[in-house]
């Protein structure tokens, strides 16, 4: 194999192991402090419709239940809540495969992930400035600890530009 195919090979297996994220636990992630990390590692954008990746990880000792949807708040750049209506499943934004599928419950052992999505439009039909999300923060369920969702590679930051939509649909948990 030529130094080039080694390279090649080298950075698809780091990008599969980013992706997949390496079982902590709380202790040893600060993300972690209610036992769970949520993240998102990449956002798919095509002719103004956008579809961001979640995913829940448990790094706790206790295994998780879920059976709904994530619960969302965002957040402008300075931290203030913007008015957005988040919809179980796609909300008539669109139309995916599976994003539209009931709740099924779920159990997740110590040290693995569950999913779940983001869709919105990026559409602006106003004079009002476009609501862009800087800050999300996440719950498994209604009444669990709310948590940031973090960015990881490739992209660096969260940037859910809603435009004047003033909607986003969400993606039960699944696996």
């Amino acid at each position: 194999m030529r130094h080039g195919g080694k390279v090649l090979a080298a950075t698809a297996v780091l990008a599969a192991l980013v992706a997949s994220g390496p079982a902590v636990q709380a202790s040893e992630d600060p993300g972690c402090a209610a036992g769970v990390r949520f993240t998102s590692n990449y956002t798919e954008a095509a002719s103004g419709l956008r579809v961001m990746s979640v995913e829940v990880a448990n790094c706790g000792t206790e295994a998780l239940q879920l059976n709904g949807y994530p619960q969302v708040d965002l957040f402008d750049g300075d931290g203030r809540p913007l008015d957005v209506a988040i919809l179980e499943g796609t909300g008539g934004i669109t139309i995916l495969d599976g994003f539209d599928d009931p709740p099924q419950p779920i159990t997740v052992r110590p040290g693995e992930t569950a999913g779940s999505a983001f869709v919105w439009r990026n559409t602006n039909t106003s004079l009002e400035p476009p609501q862009i999300a800087k800050h999300v923060e996440l719950a498994t369920a209604p009444g669990a600890v709310r948590q940031p969702l973090i960015a990881v590679a490739p992209q660096l930051s969260i940037h859910i530009d809603l435009g004047s939509t003033g909607r986003m649909g969400v993606r039960a948990w699944y696996r």
